[in-house]
């Protein structure tokens, strides 16, 4: 087999391709875009680095490169349980999606008695004691932490603290259509819903309902969590659904602030601000207090994101449009979509300004191992349950 320990061509095969990697990780370390020279750079290497002789090799090579950090992510489970729903999972993965899934388990089932052959639990001891690391037991059950100091290290440890696998759904949606934003009024918070609007916060409640009656998600994933945000726009827009289910309220959901020109319609805004948001409206920021940019607004719903991470009930989040987009851009990063101009794509993070999220329509998203599966629903598309 590939994977077995004496198999000495495969190991010497694997040994240069994880060189080769290594060769090309550095270099996009150490060789950033002149526009990103002064921001921090996290590579990833994902390999099998169970043996004390592969890591130190591997912290040998990061000692020959200034500024330089590597820290090791350790994923131990003896848990039954979820080794099972581990398996089942690897089975979807490329090496074995076109394979009868008995034989692809028990191909599997082969590589892991190699690994364990002569796996070796990262310790304390290695690199003179100075080794970096997280462990995560039974998927976040535990976590250790050694030599993580810092904040990208922190950040890290308390993302994996919080991730999980337990099937759930996100239901993206934004506020109920408001007056103000009928006229094109920037950043006023009226409370004064449309007719359709108050027509759509009881479809939306009618919607949930209806909705976990047809979902095959189980467990506490099957409960229902309402987020929104703290304007009267939220509070009437959700006054059906907190009637049903748990809702709580959070200002990181509030819309992106538009200083000096919060309450004037677009079509009154000056020529300067809008020709300079339109070459940039990723970092553009409204001018005045309380002006933001979307960078602003990728930054302040970080912890919203940590939430929905550790989240294991099912959510429904209401916010205003460039909160949403964030969050949406967040969940669908990479994965192709037509939500960004006419032509599907990967989305990535000058796309997000331009996701196109309607109103009155909800986008249900379903996290998975392998990426976020989506799906939209709107008033007049009931048949679609």
């Amino acid at each position: 087999s590939f994977f077995q320990a004496n198999n000495a061509d495969a190991q010497r095969m694997r040994e240069q391709m994880a060189s080769m990697v290594q060769d090309l990780l550095y270099e996009w370390l150490e060789c950033p875009p002149d526009d990103n020279k002064n921001k921090p750079r996290v590579a990833i290497f994902d390999a099998t680095n169970t043996t004390a002789a592969r890591r130190h090799g591997l912290m040998e090579r990061a000692e020959q490169h200034s500024g330089v950090k590597l820290m090791f992510i350790e994923s131990i489970c003896n848990d039954e349980a979820i080794l099972r729903q581990n398996y089942s999972l690897k089975l979807q993965n490329n090496d074995y999606k076109h394979m009868e899934p008995e034989k692809a388990l028990t191909d599997f089932m082969e590589r892991v008695r190699a690994y364990e052959a002569v796996y070796e639990e990262i310790s304390d001891q290695e690199n003179g004691g100075n080794i970096s690391y997280i462990k995560l037991y039974n998927v976040g059950q535990k976590v250790t932490t050694r030599h993580c100091t810092g904040f990208v290290p922190s950040s890290i440890s308390l993302f994996l603290q919080n991730i999980h696998i337990t099937p759930r759904k996100i239901w993206l949606t934004l506020h109920s259509e408001s007056i103000d934003q009928q006229n094109g009024v920037l950043g006023r918070d009226s409370g004064n819903l449309t007719d359709a609007g108050r027509m759509y916060s009881m479809y939306l409640s009618k919607f949930i309902n209806r909705r976990l009656d047809h979902l095959d998600v189980e467990g506490v994933g099957g409960d229902v969590v309402v987020i929104s945000g703290t304007s009267r726009l939220h509070a009437e827009t959700v006054s059906h659904l907190q009637i049903h289910y748990d809702t709580t309220t959070t200002p990181l959901l509030r819309e992106l602030g538009g200083g000096d020109c919060t309450g004037v319609a677009n079509c009154d805004l000056p020529p300067e601000i809008l020709e300079a948001r339109n070459r940039d409206k990723l970092h553009f920021r409204y001018p005045g207090l309380g002006g933001e940019s979307y960078m602003d607004v990728i930054q302040r719903v970080q912890p919203l994101i940590v939430e929905l991470e550790r989240q294991r009930r099912s959510v429904v989040i209401v916010g205003h449009l460039a909160v949403l987009r964030c969050l949406y851009g967040y969940f669908m990063s990479g994965s192709v979509t037509d939500m960004v101009g006419k032509d599907p794509k990967p989305i990535g993070m000058d796309d997000i300004p331009y996701i196109d999220l309607k109103a009155h329509t909800v986008y249900e998203l379903s996290p998975g191992p392998f990426g976020t599966e989506t799906r939209t629903f709107a008033p007049e598309d009931d048949d679609l349950f």
